[in-house]
């Protein structure tokens, strides 16, 4: 997902611009998003991307964007379903771990603490993301809100229509945009059988341009309006102008941790520091307590 500030709607769709022209005035600013709905090379990460963590920040920093990209991190022996963000200098901003894998992917997976749920204020409003199904997660959700997020991202592998009915629900209840990124595949973007075999898709092994994700990719406004997509139809660049005062009109009406909570009631802590499972007290700092 890449975000730029736009002044026209009939702007490039990646604009060479400087990001400190963006007015301070969150109600005067437009930006224009672009959801990549693409298929990546399966099994093979020099193929999708090169170095992969310094290719991503040459090209937010090429194109002057802020790019939120969906990546499998490796930590030691432990893997995590990750997403980066990189600012329009090519800087790398830190990531959100996945806090909880969806069913077997736990299995693989490692889980998030509550250390990597950040939301970046940036001049084009505040950023963040959370990973497919881990939308679900009323709590999870609340968290992104009490930082203040606005432009939210959430990248999936859920092709179904019933996605498309929670993203509207989460703009509405957040009052903020939604960005929501899928893939588009077909069986020829996975390695040949017998090196990767599909189960459940009928009897029969699928034809090579069988779609496996349909994608689904969708932008939607703080008011529930669809601004772009979903696409079904294939790899696409699905791109809208955010106008950042429809957030203020939106809450006007629903702010779901400002006037419409009740803390008294009902209230949420998060637990904000890594969760490690060894630490260490050196023998120095022992004697001195």
């Amino acid at each position: 997902m890449a975000l730029v500030p736009s002044t026209a709607v009939e702007s490039p769709l990646i604009a060479e611009v400087d990001m400190g022209g963006a007015s301070s005035d969150p109600s005067s600013v437009t930006v224009r998003a672009t959801v990549v709905q693409a298929s990546t090379v399966f099994y093979d990460t020099p193929a999708t991307l090169g170095p992969e963590v310094d290719r991503l920040a040459a090209m937010a920093g090429k194109y002057k964007i802020f790019l939120v990209m969906g990546v499998i991190e490796r930590s030691g022996y432990t893997l995590y379903c990750t997403v980066l963000f990189f600012d329009p200098q090519g800087q790398y901003l830190g990531k959100h771990r996945k806090l909880m894998p969806t069913a077997l992917e736990r299995v693989i997976w490692g889980f998030g603490d509550g250390s990597t749920i950040p939301v970046y204020e940036t001049p084009i409003g505040k950023i963040g993301a959370l990973i497919c199904w881990e939308n679900r997660m009323p709590l999870l959700r609340t968290a992104l809100y009490g930082k203040g997020i606005e432009i939210y991202c959430a990248p999936t592998a859920d092709a179904r229509e019933v996605w498309q009915a929670s993203m509207t629900h989460i703009a509405l209840e957040g009052g903020c945009f939604i960005l929501s990124a899928n893939q588009f595949c077909r069986r020829k973007n996975y390695p040949p059988p017998p090196d990767y075999v599909f189960a459940g898709i009928d009897d029969d092994e699928p034809s090579p341009d069988t779609v496996v994700c349909a994608g689904g990719s969708v932008i939607i406004s703080p008011s529930g309006t669809v601004l772009a997509g979903p696409n079904y139809e294939g790899e696409a660049l699905i791109s809208a102008d955010l106008d950042l005062g429809e957030i203020v009109r939106a809450k006007f009406d629903f702010d779901v941790i400002g006037h419409y909570s009740r803390p008294e009631v009902l209230s949420l802590t998060v637990k904000d520091h890594p969760q490690n499972a060894v630490s260490f007290t050196s023998a120095a700092k022992a004697e001195s307590m």
